[in-house]
């Protein structure tokens, strides 16, 4: 039998060791995972010393090894932490990323007043994080909404369907940079163009050309990351076009997008009549990581094209 609190300080200097970047927490959250626990309960059991027996050591020890090899510990545990959620996650697709929490309480802030009910387009919902996290806050705001997350990836969006199993949400596999794709998948969806409230995207938008070189992000499948140019603005830029055509007039749109996209992204939204208010919003860094705007009271509702802006 051997202390928890010897434990997570073998667990943490070898993780340490590995130059993993957060090791104490990340020990915590090991120990916790093995014992079924919250870190709330690991604290107890930390202060009255409790003792471990063998299986559960070896089942540490197991996990500290692989998470030292630089293997996500969001793989190791199958969850992420994300809004107040444990989101499942699995090699094969993106792992939520705390700064996306930032889209998800802009467009809660942005629908405060709002009495429902809505309907919210989740486009490239990888897990389905932001659209269990928004589900989920609306609901306790008892904001009656409906949610569509949608994703290329068919292990995504399995996955997806899984984390918002409990919520009003629809999960499709299909092109989110496709309407007519959308459509195919989801005929109901037909009626909705020009309709939907609010669209919310994290797309793939790392630039081709600066590849990813942190050892957990290498994890991530290139289908999540790369944003289909050179300079990675291909996707979300036609993520913005798709979100157009969706959006009811006065709609609120909200994507996260590379750092050095911001001016173009916005640049891009501004020349566009069917935008206006165009604005970049900041991460926990301090870099401009998200674009929002608001759809245009011009134009057209034509439900089974793209909206035509009014003459």
């Amino acid at each position: 039998m051997t202390d928890v609190n010897q434990v997570i300080r073998l667990v943490q200097n070898h993780l340490s060791q590995a130059d993993i970047d957060s090791p104490q927490a990340e020990a915590a959250t090991i120990v916790a995972h093995v014992l079924g626990i919250s870190r709330g309960r690991l604290g107890v059991l930390r202060a009255l010393a409790e003792r471990l027996d063998a299986k559960a050591v070896e089942q540490i020890t197991q996990l500290a090894k692989a998470r030292a090899t630089r293997t996500p510990l969001q793989y190791l545990i199958g969850t992420a932490a994300f809004y107040g959620l444990e989101v499942k996650v699995a090699p094969g697709v993106f792992i939520p990323r705390v700064e996306t929490e930032i889209l998800v309480e802009t467009t809660l802030r942005h629908f405060a007043s709002h009495p429902g009910p809505l309907k919210i387009l989740d486009l490239c919902t990888g897990t389905g994080a932001i659209a269990a996290a928004l589900a989920e806050q609306l609901q306790q705001r008892n904001i009656p909404t409906q949610l569509w997350a949608i994703d290329i990836c068919p292990q995504a969006a399995q996955l997806a369907d899984e984390n918002t199993t409990q919520y009003n949400v629809s999960v499709l596999c299909a092109d989110a940079t496709d309407h007519h794709n959308v459509i195919t998948a989801a005929p109901e969806l037909a009626p909705l163009r020009a309709q939907i409230d609010a669209v919310v995207a994290n797309p793939p938008y790392i630039p081709t050309t600066t590849p990813v070189t942190q050892y957990e992000a290498e994890q991530d499948p290139d289908l999540a990351l790369y944003g289909g140019s050179a300079d990675g603005t291909a996707i979300p830029l036609r993520i913005a076009e798709q979100a157009a055509g969706w959006l009811a007039p006065g709609g609120f749109f909200m994507m996260e997008h590379d750092h050095t996209h911001a001016q173009q992204l916005v640049d891009a939204l501004t020349a566009d009549p069917a935008w206006e208010q165009p604005q970049t919003v900041k991460d926990l860094t301090g870099a401009q990581r998200f674009v929002m705007a608001i759809r245009t009271p011009s134009v057209k509702p034509t439900p089974n094209s793209s909206p035509t802006l009014a003459q």
